[in-house]
């Protein structure tokens, strides 16, 4: 007897449910890049179109591809922090 839809679509939802997380991160860290001038274009790797940043530069993930570090340093960078900044909530530095 086949599965009920409903159970069908709930576990698809489970299956992609760590590719909206990095979405949302993903749109957070977009929104940082829109509020910065970057004249050396070091954010250029930032694409918001990938299913999560943490195959951008400057963007370390854990195991969970949640992002965990943003490194900017000396990267000639100005503007200014986002509030959306505070959907990295695995963010140590």
């Amino acid at each position: 007897m086949a599965a009920p839809i409903w159970v069908w679509a709930f576990y698809v939802a489970l299956t992609l449910f760590p590719s909206v997380l990095g979405n949302s991160e993903g749109d957070a860290l977009y929104t940082l890049r829109r509020s910065l001038s970057d004249p050396d274009n070091v954010l250029q790797s930032w694409d918001p179109t990938l299913v999560n940043p943490c195959t951008w530069f400057h963007i370390t993930c854990n195991q969970d591809n949640r992002v965990t570090r943003v490194d900017l340093g000396n990267s000639n960078l100005s503007g200014h922090l986002v509030p959306e900044l505070g959907k990295l909530e695995h963010l140590q530095y």
